[in-house]
Formats: structure tokens, sequence, C-alpha cells
């Protein structure tokens, strides 16, 4: 069995389409839904911006191939919440099922969920890793921190051994490792609106004071060729893209959108 896991909190602009996509991808999904964030009083344990009824139509609109759970908050620290939701998806599963992991903005191109369904049927492959574009404002816009990007493992097959520590990293997973070729996952990551860009740096803890750098500077971006500028963890240069996005989102209504922070000035 192939099993995909989403968690999702107040991800109505991607959850129709992140779900989508693992539906292609998995024979059924387990989605961890909520925040946590329990060591933020102030964020609210359940998504409260139509996340929700997304997730009961999705249900509907594929019947028993939905699972959901409320997302883990037994301590402060969120990271050791999210290693427990995972292996807890973990056990949705049984041994030698494959396990893969899709988030609410990452999105996969065609060619590659053609070849993962082709790894996948093979059973030969422990673990699926790719590399990644990064995209922020729009769909047209990439962020480049000038690092070589380690690739990101998305599927893995389950053993006996295989657990996650926090935040979300795998440990324990057999030896046979495949690496796609090219650039197959496309992450979202600034293409949301500034009240939900607050909660992810709030809550992140990774760089100091990364609330006060996203409200002196997020309205200040121009969205110019090879624009630098300071972020909370260094800097990074704006691109412009022109190749294909992934299928599943050509009716996202923020495709043609140049720059998502106009929609907040409405």
């Amino acid at each position: 069995m192939r099993l995909a896991f989403l968690k999702l909190f107040n991800e109505a602009n991607w959850a129709a389409y992140a779900i989508d996509q693992a539906m292609i991808l998995a024979d059924k999904l387990v989605i961890g839904e909520g925040s946590t964030f329990a060591g933020f009083p102030d964020i609210p344990e359940h998504s409260d911006d139509g996340t929700l009824g997304i997730i009961n139509y999705k249900r509907r609109q594929y019947p028993g191939r939905i699972e959901v759970f409320s997302m883990l908050r037994k301590y402060d620290d969120y990271r050791m919440n999210m290693r427990d939701s995972y292996n807890y998806a973990l056990t949705f599963c049984s041994i030698g099922d494959y396990f893969i992991i899709v988030d609410a903005d990452e999105f996969f191109n065609d060619d590659w969920i053609k070849e993962a369904e082709g790894l996948m049927a093979e059973n030969i492959v422990d673990l699926v890793s790719v590399h990644s574009l990064t995209f922020a404002f729009g769909f047209k816009w990439l962020i480049d921190f000038g690092l070589d990007e380690e690739s990101r493992s998305v599927i893995m097959k389950k053993t006996e051994a295989l657990r996650f520590v926090p935040t979300a990293k795998r440990i324990g997973v057999g030896g046979n490792k495949y690496v796609s070729t090219g650039i197959n996952r496309f992450h979202y990551m600034w293409l949301k609106p500034k009240a939900r860009m607050r909660v992810r740096m709030q809550t992140s803890g990774r760089y100091p004071n990364m609330v006060g750098w996203l409200e002196e500077n997020w309205d200040r971006f121009e969205l110019e060729e090879g624009a630098r500028y300071r972020s909370y963890n260094g800097e990074f240069t704006l691109r412009k893209y022109g190749g294909e996005h992934p299928s599943i989102l050509s009716s996202h209504p923020w495709r043609n959108v140049e720059d998502i922070r106009r929609l907040d000035r409405k």
C-alpha cells in the first residue's frame, strides 16, 4: 500500500490541491489537522480559515480513502509535537508499505509523479529524494538563498526501525536510496497571506526576530530580476521564473497573480 501523510493548518489556499495530488500518489491519505503550537495559546488549535470545510468535501469526493486525526499537542515545543504526529501517522501503514510525505505548499511535476509511481510499483527503492525550487510572492518569482539545497526525502518504505525525530527527520530507513534527477519539487514557501506568514515565523524559533523582520521588510520588497535583500538568515536574490508549474495547480487562482501581497491590501 502507498500511504500519504499531509499536515494541514489554515491552508485554505492550498489544501484542495494538496489533497488531490496526494490521491494521485497514494492509495490512502492520512491528514493531521490542526496546530502543533501548544506553546502559543493565541494560535487556535484547529483551522479557522475554511480548511476544515475543504477536508470534509474531499472526504466525500474520495470515500474511504482519507483518514483525519488532530495533530498532537503534548509539548510546548512544536517540534516534539511534529515528531509525535509523524510517528502516529506511521501507524496507519504496515511494514513494507510506502510512506509519502506531502506538504500543503509543496507540489511535484507530472514527470516525477510518473517516475515515483514506477519506483513504488517496482518495490525496490527504500527512500526517494528530490531537488526543489522555492517561490515567493507569485508563481513567477523564485527565492535564491545562494545555497545548494540538499535533496528532500519524500517517499520511504516502512521498516521496523523507521521513526521520526524532531522536527520531522526520519531515521531507520532502508539502505536503497534514490535521488531523482533535475528539479521536481515546487515549494511555494512565501506564497501566503502576511497573517499566515506571521504565524509561521512567530512559531519557528529557528532564527531571532523573524516576526520583526517580517513586519519591517515584507511590504518593501520590489519584484525585480536579480534584486538582493536581507533575510532573517542571510541574504536572498529574487529571480524571474518562466518555466512550467505542476499541472495540478493549473486552476489555482494565484497562478497569474504577479504579487499576492496586493491581495492583502484590498
